[in-house]
């Protein structure tokens, strides 16, 4: 007897469909958008579906078909998000560039994914002036500001991207093509070297939008129709997806462009009744420094997504107070989200007190991803919460290899995803990312976790931000560092914080000493750049014991 397959129609999984569900079934839902001036722009998802129709027409004219590459060096605004779905919806696949990259970089990444067409906003144009003559794969350097505005660009011919769609109809047919194909290219933050280029296909794009809009990523709102804040640049894993999560739900979408201050991030949350926000904790703990010191408030947000590093107790205690939940995740920029923050019901119901183990950590798996933690020699180790391992994670749309690099690829023997980071899984499979393998300290033989030491560190009530790296020592080889930066108008006691730790580890995991900075330095994606710690601080320890 043959292989019965199923009679259900057989179409490709696109992002033109997300652009033409939200046009179809939630046209008359609103996307706010933020620009350079600080001006607020609001329109419709048919409005943005039209004007990406518009877009796709103008590349068509300019001899871009599928498979051509454009790049975006540009913010969160209404403008950008059409060229993600115009570019996408014809089958070009988009390559973010990242702002904040050195010029180094920002050469390299441009040039390594060969995009034809470079859409940026005007306050950067001075950025790629800086690389006139050596992008050779660009033809049109397109500026997304309005008619009439065009910036001088130098020895750049720069175009109008308003100029571009006024010409053209809003009527496009979108291809039906291979959903594998690559829809947009994301790089690392290149914090141990070059960036390499992630590939997300269609396929991956739409699956993981799926599972993003699911119930425990969007919980229902308490206070009328949901909102979203996408805060998480679009230049970083597609904005964690909520430009095609909102879509896909029908719920109102809020772009903040680039003033990422928290006295615009309050204002633009209360003023546009956001209820639900994604944004990294170190952006949150500046928007709750700002509302408590100026005894403001946040409207109507009632969930805030994070990513990365953890919030601290405190933040997440005073955000509970204040009646918003925090959802924590993990994930990379080899497979955007791994896991869901949604507690289980069981605990989700619990007293803060004893919920808030759970909300420390970092997720569960989804639907469509699977995660596991190894030994060095590759065996499978049991989900106790207590044995440490290497994570490892296989799903849709976790990344198998790197743009121009065959030779470097992300998957163990197993075929599992490699993240250097090591976890561990409870029994209710509750992922905690203990640390990243570079970032484990070794003294006097054994292993001390710097994540933990960090989380305990700014859980003091002085103490914005943390970090712990390992220093030489002249006995231990390598002791624990702790470096903060401190709320304003604090004065360092170090006694106080190392107490603190102190009392939740083993005595010899606590560092030797206390350094105090006024600014941590960041990658482009907004992590601390380590390297730069400990190149800063590396002889900490010696010079200590020379002097």
């Amino acid at each position: 007897m043959s292989h019965l397959l199923g009679l259900s129609m057989d179409l490709p999984l696109l992002i033109s469909a997300i652009n033409e569900h939200g046009a179809e079934a939630h046209g008359r839902t609103e996307i706010v958008s933020y620009d350079l001036a600080g001006q607020r722009h609001c329109y419709t998802f048919l409005d943005m579906n039209r004007r990406s129709k518009q877009l796709a027409n103008a590349l068509t004219a300019r001899g871009m078909a599928l498979g051509k590459r454009v790049a975006t060096l540009a913010w969160n605004t209404h403008r950008h998000m059409e060229v993600f779905y115009g570019a996408t919806g014809m089958g070009c696949p988009i390559h973010t560039v990242n702002p904040r990259l050195t010029s180094e970089h920002l050469e390299y990444v441009i040039n390594e994914g060969a995009a034809e067409v470079l859409f940026l906003d005007a306050d950067l144009v001075p950025r790629v002036i800086e690389l006139a003559g050596k992008l050779p794969h660009v033809r049109h350097f397109v500026v997304l500001e309005p008619r009439g505005t065009l910036p001088d660009g130098g020895p750049l011919a720069l175009e109008s991207y308003e100029d571009w769609l006024a010409a053209e109809p809003a009527e496009f047919a979108w291809p039906e093509f291979n959903e594998r194909s690559a829809s947009t290219i994301c790089f690392t933050s290149g914090t141990t070297g070059l960036p390499k280029g992630v590939v997300y296909s269609h396929r991956a794009t739409v699956l993981q939008t799926m599972t993003f809009t699911s119930m425990g990523w969007l919980p229902p709102t308490r206070r009328g129709r949901p909102v979203l804040l996408a805060v998480a640049p679009m230049f970083h894993s597609n904005a964690w997806n909520f430009p095609f999560g909102a879509l896909y739900a029908g719920v109102p979408l809020v772009l903040p462009g680039r003033n990422l201050s928290p006295e615009n991030l309050q204002r633009v949350i209360v003023q546009e009744g956001v209820t639900c926000a994604a944004m990294v904790p170190s952006i949150l703990t500046n928007i709750i420094e700002h509302v408590q010191s100026k005894g403001l408030d946040l409207g109507r947000l009632e969930s805030v997504v994070t990513s990365g590093a953890g919030a601290a107790p405190r933040l997440i205690a005073w955000l509970h107070d204040n009646g918003i939940a925090t959802t924590h995740t993990w994930g990379m920029t080899e497979c955007m989200f791994g896991t869901s923050g949604a507690l289980l019901n069981c605990h989700a119901d619990l007293p803060l007190e004893d919920r808030m183990p759970y909300l420390l950590k970092d997720g569960r798996q989804t639907a469509l991803t699977r995660i596991r933690i190894v030994d060095d020699e590759g065996n499978v180790l049991p989900r106790d919460g207590k044995a440490r391992g290497h994570l490892r994670v296989k799903g849709q749309w976790a990344a198998k290899g790197y743009l121009n690099q065959p030779e470097n690829c992300t998957l163990d023997g197993d075929g599992w995803l490699i993240t250097g980071d090591i976890a561990t899984i409870d029994p209710d499979g509750y992922l905690k990312i203990v640390d990243r393998d570079k970032d484990l300290i070794k003294s006097g033989g054994e292993w001390i976790s710097s994540s933990d030491l960090e989380k305990i560190a700014a859980s003091h009530p002085d103490v914005v931000q943390a970090a712990v790296i390992a220093a030489n020592h002249p006995k231990w080889q390598e002791r624990p560092l702790l470096i903060v930066r401190l709320r304003e108008g604090a004065v360092l006691d170090a006694r106080a914080i190392l107490d603190l730790i102190g009392s939740q580890v083993a005595k010899w995991w606590v560092p030797d000493d206390v350094v105090q900075i006024a600014e941590f330095p960041l990658s482009a994606t907004g992590k601390v750049r380590k390297m730069d710690l400990r190149e800063a601080y590396a002889d900490h320890y010696n010079q200590r014991a020379s002097a």
